[in-house]
């Protein structure tokens, strides 16, 4: 047995037998590199094992068409003595500068900018925000400034955009590269305590700012949020996360579903995010009834109401009672006044005891008003169209006023009516032949958000919201 150890030892030991080794070893990767760009079937416990190797074949090893690159210059890639270098860009910064001051020379710094010009000029890179990934190749003893060679320069605009300069024998070439965005349903909920706030609770769940604002925003029509919400009211909110192609997030889609019951009137209310046939965004109950409204109840969100509407009140300066044909909303001086509904100003300028003083025309029903204003909006003058949340002023306190407020008016048909308590007519319904796809939408999402419920949360990834069939749901 010693005798065959050592004339195995000596063969091993003879260069041809260590040439046919390091031949038969490229030989292996060759394959194994072609048969993964065809497709091959190799056993999964072989192709575990080249894993690491196989997957060099990313953005280095793929020509700026997407097509794979010589096996040459996949080689040269892996086996290359290239470094990498990330920068942030600060302010003051010069990428040319920064490019120098890493050796590379300045034709080259030329010809790449000249290349990246037609997607993204270098002096407008934005700091704080955009970075630089720079490969490039050592000179080796070089006596001169530069002592690199650039082979590509990368220019990340985002976590899902960049733009990508590589260098080829022709010169830069360079093309963006856009990854996808993923989608993630979040389901969130909450019960107002004594104390606390909507706001407060939604917080503590961990709901973001913007989704808490959208929530607001789609319920404000037939909720007063300052004063209709009460201890034991409950809500509920599905919505998206949006994460990159490597999981890094990138912040909060669209809120899909909302829910909020309401103690005082023994009522939930439910939205549902839906696009009608016209591509039109908007928010639906349950029986596709728009929840957006020709005008919007209380026009600042949050403000404290110092006066209600009254057809006898005692005037605060004047000292005998008249009707008081608005609400009065308490808010700082400068307070943005948005318009409760797209309309025409018909009037604006000085009014009386109104002071500075708005009225815009919505329809052949509606008009609204807004007194002692501090200034109007600059590009809001009459004949101006508005839009529904457009500022057209902010709060003040002129005319006979007692301090800094907004008094808001709503008129129908010529006659003065109570904001707080008129019934307004609904915009964006649903016509009857879109119903029937508004109700398959509905009850999707119903089925996801369900899903998505703590007990059951572990098989949420399981359900494609996109494949359920509504029509087998029992209802």
């Amino acid at each position: 047995m010693n005798k065959v150890h050592q004339k195995i030892k000596k063969y091993i030991s003879k260069p041809h037998f260590q040439v046919f080794m390091v031949s038969f070893s490229m030989c292996l990767l060759f394959f194994f590199i072609i048969s993964k760009q065809s497709g091959s079937n190799i056993p999964p416990r072989i192709q575990a094992a080249f894993d690491p190797i196989i997957s060099m074949e990313n953005d280095v090893s793929k020509n700026l068409n997407g097509k794979p690159n010589s096996i040459n210059n996949l080689l040269e890639n892996m086996f290359s003595n290239t470094k990498e270098h990330t920068i942030e860009i600060k302010n003051g910064d010069s990428v040319a500068s920064l490019l120098s001051d890493l050796g590379i020379c300045y034709s080259e710094i030329l010809e790449v900018s000249k290349s990246i010009a037609p997607l993204c000029e270098l002096s407008d890179l934005r700091p704080g925000s955009d970075k630089l990934v720079v490969r490039l190749k050592p000179i080796e003893n070089s006596d001169s400034k530069v002592k690199a060679e650039l082979k590509e320069l990368e220019i990340i605009k985002s976590p899902i955009y960049k733009v990508v300069s590589l260098k080829t024998k022709d010169g830069f070439k360079t093309i963006e590269k856009k990854s996808n965005v993923n989608v993630e349903l979040v389901r969130g909920e909450g019960v107002i305590d004594k104390g606390t706030s909507l706001t407060q609770v939604a917080t503590a769940n961990n709901i973001p700012y913007n989704v808490i604002d959208k929530f607001y925003e789609v319920f404000s029509f037939d909720v007063d949020f300052e004063r209709d919400i009460y201890p034991g009211d409950r809500f509920q909110i599905m919505y998206e996360q949006l994460y990159s192609d490597n999981g890094e997030y990138l912040g909060n889609g669209e809120v899909i579903f909302a829910s909020l019951y309401l103690n005082s009137r023994h009522e939930e209310l439910r939205l549902f995010r839906y696009e009608n046939e016209k591509g039109v965004v908007g928010y639906y109950d349950e029986n596709g009834k728009g929840a957006s409204k020709t005008l919007k109840k209380t026009p600042i969100n949050g403000a404290r109401i110092s006066s209600k509407f009254s057809n006898n009140r005692k005037h605060p300066i004047l000292g005998y009672s008249r009707a008081h044909k608005g609400v009065d909303f308490a808010a700082p001086s400068g307070t943005p006044i948005p318009a409760a509904g797209d309309g025409k100003v018909v009037f604006r300028g000085w009014k009386n005891g109104y002071g500075n003083y708005i009225k815009i025309r919505h329809n052949g029903t509606y008009s609204t008003a807004y007194a002692h204003l501090s200034k109007f909006k600059s590009d809001v003058k009459v004949g101006t169209q508005v839009k529904q949340g457009q500022t057209v002023g902010y709060v003040g306190n002129t005319g006979l006023s007692t301090g800094p407020h907004l008094h808001y008016e709503i008129i129908k048909n010529g006659v003065h009516v109570n904001p707080l308590t008129i019934k307004l007519p609904s915009i964006q319904n649903l016509t009857k032949s879109e119903i029937a796809k508004f109700e398959t939408a509905r009850d999707k999402i119903n089925i996801q958000f369900a899903v998505l419920d703590k007990n059951f949360s572990q098989f949420a990834h399981l359900i494609d919201i996109n494949k359920i069939d509504a029509s087998s749901i029992i209802k």
